[in-house]
């Protein structure tokens, strides 16, 4: 294990980790997004079950793969954490000042969210994981088994539905910020290039959060019923 040691000792490992931890988690952004998107299919009929409910099936279809991936995701998410954190610390010594000062002063408003704005994010992932995974929030709106009928009940609701899309608000200042940094941190830092990757990370960020946002806007609106 001495080499693992080496490598993540180095700031060419923890580079290559932030990237690597960094990417897996917008696909399983962008993942997720496409699986919510079905509900736009409709309940289905007496005959075939509605898309989203067979999406959800699919994901449950084998409980330990299942439960391989959450422990993965998580794990993912908490070195991600650690190492930006180690990783910055150690350039902020090097250089004697703070990560974000450079000539790239635009995402200083997304930066200062982040603080905030992860606790929120926590706090919806938890509220998300009672609510449409273990059905102990509104529990009332919850039948096991029976997710579309599950998201149409609680986006139905003003209250639920406006949780939800402030979270994606919250997700927004997330991933932009998150896109600059890793480009960042990977070492991109002339101006022009810094730019490329602004517009980049806002485009990113708003495609996955008006996928997001769409389900419980579009519920809540009776497009989807």
């Amino acid at each position: 294990m001495s080499w693992v040691s080496t490598f993540y000792g180095s700031s060419i490992g923890k580079k290559t980790i932030v990237a690597v931890t960094g990417a897996i988690m917008v696909l399983f952004l962008i993942g997720h997004m496409l699986g919510n998107l079905q509900v736009f299919a409709g309940p289905g009929t007496a005959t075939e079950p509605a898309k989203l409910d067979e999406y959800a099936e699919l994901l449950r279809f084998e409980i330990g793969i299942l439960w391989a991936i959450r422990v993965a995701l998580i794990t993912t998410v908490v070195l991600h954490i650690i190492t930006v954190v180690k990783l910055r610390a150690e350039n902020s010594a090097a250089r004697g000042q703070n990560y974000a000062v450079r000539h790239y002063q635009r995402a200083n408003a997304f930066s200062r969210s982040m603080f905030w704005g992860g606790l929120a994010l926590f706090a919806y992932i938890v509220y998300h994981i009672l609510h449409l995974t273990a059905g102990v929030a509104h529990a009332n709106l919850f039948e096991h088994g029976h997710v579309y009928a599950n998201v149409i009940r609680s986006f139905q609701q003003p209250l639920i539905a406006g949780v939800y899309v402030v979270a994606t608000v919250c997700l927004y200042f997330h991933l932009f910020h998150g896109v600059v940094s890793l480009f960042q941190t990977l070492g991109v830092s002339h101006p022009r290039h810094l730019q490329a990757v602004e517009k980049f990370g806002h485009a990113l960020a708003a495609i996955i959060v008006i996928g997001f946002a769409s389900v419980p806007i579009g519920v809540l609106l009776g497009v989807v019923k």
